[in-house]
């Protein structure tokens, strides 16, 4: 019988055999590392560090947590892990939708597949009948598409599918979960593309999950959803969506030219941003995750244009301007004609299955920067680069198709910077792990957030040094920092290492922050800020007692999310990852330029300019606060056995210390 709060087995997925097995889920492993990224990161152990991301031995591991398919308020989150065809690392994916509670339903709380169809085949999970289906009439499809169609087919489901860019094999391909959740920077979608898998589809089905203190739960659940029905800003956020959240984050203006100049914003940006915000809210439709109560996803009709968009959630800076935050600003058009050909973009990106934020930003602004400096022409490209919404979205559609020079820029930063040659990768900046920062700190400054960037195992994602809205726009005062840091469990021992009368460590906080959002991977929670804001290390520590009757208290909690993000560490440095690709770019070194003056890097508060010497000696202090060694970055063996983890110890482990 399975432990209260989780379905009770793993599925094994062999694509090349057709064989399905099932295995029951054993206790012992999810007590050590609770679920979720924590047992993903155990059974991913068994995958060579040296495989081929693209070759049959890879493995794409769906992992659930106990949280989900209960009634706590955003308990949606799926985990995915795989070896990235984008840099070789164990990087993870996360996303709502529905398909974590509906995978649990059939009665499963992980998923592994490895091998590779000799056709196209999706996978259907619906109890125990599990079978892979023909897909040839969904290849060529795009993502939302191809979740339609299965709809149609097996709806109540969830669905994981890919699109062109899956299929072509493009490393900075994504996909969405039940068109609302991005899943797969990285190149999750690639992976599933080089197995012939167009997608996963689980379907409700009737097993369910126990809870072990009902009674207790709801009361529990009960005080978070009092808390959430009386937060000031849900009733305005049903009608906006994370639109409404982020109206105030609108930097001044455009990062661009490869991070080194800013373009400003007209000065009438604020009436803009209101007319649009008005636009979007009669517009939308709201949709939500299962069980969350803050439903920010968007539906978007504008009938204007006969429009209607899908998005994961649309922030305020992005439809402000003709495209992303690459490639500047309309000078003349009005708010529905910005809104309508931002959305444009955005759903061509969605439906191609192109990693908008993390990578194609970036990269089309990279190769725009070197077309317009002459480093490349139109004989290389076959097409004029400009910054103009026809070119951009050319770019994105031959991209995904492999077409072109698309070819050049379907594996990422790094590869097309190799592939033109001619020194290209010399003016390759702001890029951490292969991704481009998406949270530059010369202009927002250095806090836990931007700090991450540099330290999240695999790949460049600053959200894990998050606490709290403090740590999402700096400049805070201390004390609400204190404030946030304790209700996200940072002991009271580590307190004084990290803040001091005026100031604090963001290397040393950035440890603590990553521990928290790691639970939230391992439980199954979403971790975006209008739903983490409601818990604390206390609540998750009830809420996981109640849901499997383990007591735990939240010092319990901590040593698992260390243990789970400690093997996770271990994973990717026998991928070859360590110190050297966690150190900032030098660009951060340089001051942005604006029109009238420059933006150097600066600490949280604005008050001190920081030198790469600084940023090293937050580096000393995060590898400190995590017990590893500064010369590498990697877990020391007196670490891992403080966190019995000491039978992973080999030739990365680095003494006692």
């Amino acid at each position: 019988m399975a432990l209260p709060g989780y379905a009770g087995s793993i599925l094994y997925v062999d694509l090349t055999q057709g064989k399905i097995k099932k295995e029951s889920l054993d206790v012992e492993l999810a007590k050590t590392y609770i679920g979720g990224a924590g047992v993903n990161n155990k059974l991913a152990c068994e995958i060579s560090p040296e495989v081929n991301p693209l070759s049959t031995a890879n493995a794409i591991i769906i992992g659930t947590g106990p949280f989900n398919g209960t009634i706590i308020p955003g308990s949606s989150e799926v985990m995915i892990l795989y070896k990235s065809p984008l840099n070789g690392a164990f990087t993870y994916s996360c996303g709502g939708g529905r398909f974590a509670p509906f995978l649990k339903s059939s009665g499963y709380d992980h998923v592994v597949i490895t091998g590779r169809s000799d056709r196209p085949v999706y996978l259907k999970i619906e109890d125990d009948d599990i079978q892979l289906h023909d897909a040839s009439d969904l290849w060529g499809k795009d993502s939302f598409e191809t979740t339609d169609i299965l709809r149609q087919r097996y709806e109540p489901c969830s669905v994981i599918p890919i699109s062109q860019s899956g299929e072509n094999l493009v490393s900075i391909s994504v996909t969405h979960i039940d068109k609302g959740g991005t899943v797969g920077s990285g190149g999750l979608a690639a992976v599933m593309g080089s197995k012939n898998l167009k997608a996963v589809v689980a379907v409700m089905g009737t097993k369910g999950i126990t809870v072990a203190h009902p009674r207790r739960l709801r009361k529990i659940v009960d005080e978070v959803l009092s808390r959430v029905n009386s937060y000031h800003k849900r009733p305005e956020m049903m009608m906006g969506g994370a639109m409404t959240m982020t109206s105030g984050w609108v930097p001044e203006g455009v990062i661009a030219r490869n991070s080194s100049v800013l373009i400003p914003y007209p000065q009438d940006v604020k009436e803009i941003q209101a007319q649009i915000y008005e636009l979007h809210k009669r517009s939308r439709k709201k949709i939500a995750c299962i069980t969350c109560p803050m439903a920010d996803k968007d539906r978007i009709d504008i009938a204007e244009r006969g429009m209607t968009i899908y998005d994961t959630a649309i922030m305020a800076e992005r439809a402000i301007m003709t495209t992303s935050p690459a490639f500047g600003h309309s000078d003349s058009a009005s708010p529905l004609d910005r809104y309508a050909e931002a959305l444009s973009y955005f759903d061509l990106v969605n439906r191609y299955g192109i990693d908008r934020l993390y990578s194609f930003h970036g990269l089309a602004d990279f190769v725009i920067t070197l077309f317009e400096d002459g480093i490349i022409t139109k004989e290389d490209t076959g097409m004029e680069l400009n910054r103009e919404l026809s070119t951009i979205l050319k770019l994105v559609k031959i991209t995904a198709l492999r077409e072109g020079f698309g070819d050049v820029l379907a594996d990422g930063a790094v590869a097309t910077a190799r592939r033109i040659g001619r020194n290209a990768e010399k003016h390759l900046q702001n890029v951490v792990k292969g991704q481009f920062v998406t949270l530059d700190p010369r202009l927002s400054a250095l806090g836990p957030m931007e700090f991450a960037q540099l330290t999240y195992p695999g790949r460049c994602f600053g959200v894990a040094g998050a606490m709290g809205a403090p740590t999402y726009s700096p400049g805070w005062p201390l004390p609400e920092l204190i404030r946030q840091a304790q209700r996200c469990g940072v002991p009271e021992e580590a307190m004084g290492r990290i803040f001091t009368q005026d100031s604090f460590n963001p290397g040393r906080l950035a440890k603590h922050a990553e521990d928290f959002y790691c639970l939230f991977n391992m439980l199954g929670l979403c971790h975006r800020l209008y739903i983490s804001r409601f818990y604390s290390v206390d609540i998750l520590a009830e809420l996981y007692s109640a849901v499997t009757g383990i007591e735990v208290s939240p010092a319990d909690l901590k040593v698992a999310s260390e243990r789970a993000w400690n093997l996770w560490k271990l994973l990717n440095y026998r991928a070859g990852f360590d110190r050297k690709d966690d150190e900032p770019p030098e660009i951060w070194f340089h001051p942005l330029k604006g029109v009238d003056r420059g933006y150097p890097l600066m600490d949280y508060f604005h008050t001190t300019a920081l030198t790469k010497e600084d940023v090293e000696r937050l580096l000393d202090d995060y590898y400190e606060e995590r017990g590893w060694d500064k010369r590498n970055g990697i877990p020391t063996l007196g670490k891992l056995r403080q966190l019995g983890l000491d039978s992973f110890a080999g030739k990365e482990s680095v003494g006692d210390g």
